[in-house]
């Protein structure tokens, strides 16, 4: 039986909205747990919001590439990459708010207290690897 990686990975992105992003700076690895959203019209791409002047934005500006897996809310299946660069994204946050409304609870709330300090980013990936169970991941190129 032949899979469908791209309707897997589209799957997945669906029934997540969480993801674990590490960066690394000097040899020294970091990671944190980040809400995202996709826009399924630009795949290769996840968007996340941060506080301008939070550490991990210093981060990125100082190496861009990073490693990401998204978090599944119930359980094996999973994307991951370390293919990938974040950058600040051409979107506004009124651009992609409503993504962000739709699939992450109470970010409505997170907008009222601290919507005006905070920047969209997206990581874009080279190449993804969809895991649905025990078999042999797949790979995915965008």
């Amino acid at each position: 039986m032949s899979r469908n990686t791209i309707q897997e990975y589209t799957q997945i992105l669906e029934h997540t909205n969480r993801l674990a992003l590490a960066t690394a700076i000097d040899q020294v690895p970091n990671v944190r747990i980040v809400n995202f959203v996709y826009d399924a019209s630009r795949p290769g791409i996840l968007y996340f919001t941060s506080d301008r002047d939070n550490r991990k934005v210093t981060e990125f500006t100082l190496n861009n590439q990073v490693a990401f897996t998204v978090i599944p809310e119930q359980g094996i299946a999973h994307i991951r990459s370390s293919q990938a660069v974040v950058r600040k994204s051409d979107l506004t946050l009124g651009e992609i708010k409503e993504l962000f409304i739709a699939k992450v609870p109470g970010y409505d709330e997170t907008l009222k207290a601290i919507g005006e300090m905070l920047e969209v980013f997206e990581i874009q990936m080279k190449e993804a690897t969809v895991v649905t169970g025990f078999d042999e991941p797949a790979v995915v190129h965008f």
